[in-house]
């Protein structure tokens, strides 16, 4: 998802014009962006929001499941910075928002592969900063909690997952949990007044955390405890205690 203003504000409200990509396709990125500099001139604002997850333990992810997943949730944003980044830097001025998760801060279990893909978004952000800033260019991550939206839906499985006994009654407690927790979430509402925020700040902070108070809690357990004491949290959390 990328945005497009043609500088100062309307004279009234528009409507949005929907260029549709795939940011697993490199044609597919380069063409949605030549299209959206076409009608607009310019592109001020990048916010890479689109995202997969892929549900099972992690012995049961291949590496093809892996690179299926990190394919949209890190290697989609790279190629849209890639295509996006030239036309900020010869305006010297851009916006570039990284939507990650506070699975990005905290494994998640049975949902590993999608973790690894918002760890590793983490990572590329920060870098992405440090190497963007001196163009004019802010990177911002936002880390959302669970949303009420389609997203668990349409999350998939690994092909092994549901028939090794060995994960699967753990498996589906936990993603249970989590569909729970998505489905009586905030609304995605939150995230997206959280992102015009940001758009409009004068000097964006690196991160952002769009969560309930009980989500933002984890974050702060996690800094203060023990590691054990905060994993067995997390086991309690997805009901995948060890060796059940």
């Amino acid at each position: 998802m990328f945005g497009t203003t043609r500088g100062g504000p309307p004279a009234e409200p528009r409507g949005i014009e929907w260029l549709t990509l795939d940011v697993r396709d490199d044609a597919s990125v380069a063409g949605g962006v030549a299209r959206a500099l076409a009608a607009a001139g310019r592109i001020d604002v990048l916010v890479n929001n689109a995202g997969s997850g892929l549900a099972g333990a992690l012995e049961d992810t291949t590496p093809a499941d892996l690179v299926r997943q990190l394919d949209t949730n890190l290697l989609g944003p790279l190629r849209m910075v890639r295509a996006v980044a030239p036309h900020m830097r010869e305006r010297g001025s851009g916006r570039i928002v990284q939507i990650s998760s506070l699975a990005g801060r905290i494994g998640v279990p049975f949902q590993g592969a999608y973790s690894a893909s918002k760890f590793a978004l983490e990572g590329l952000s920060e870098a992405l900063a440090l190497e963007l800033r001196p163009f004019g260019i802010d990177v911002v991550l936002v880390q959302p909690g669970d949303v009420r939206s389609g997203f668990g839906v349409a999350r998939a499985w690994t092909e092994t997952a549901r028939a090794n006994g060995l994960y699967r009654e753990r498996a589906a407690r936990a993603v249970a949990a989590m569909e729970q927790a998505e489905r009586t979430g905030p609304p995605p509402e939150r995230v997206a007044r959280l992102v015009a925020r940001i758009v409009a700040a004068r000097r964006p902070r690196l991160r952002y955390v769009c969560a309930t108070p009980l989500e933002r809690s984890a974050l702060l357990l996690q800094r203060l405890l023990p590691g054990r004491a905060f994993e067995a949290i997390v086991r309690a959390t997805y009901d995948a205690p060890r060796g059940s």
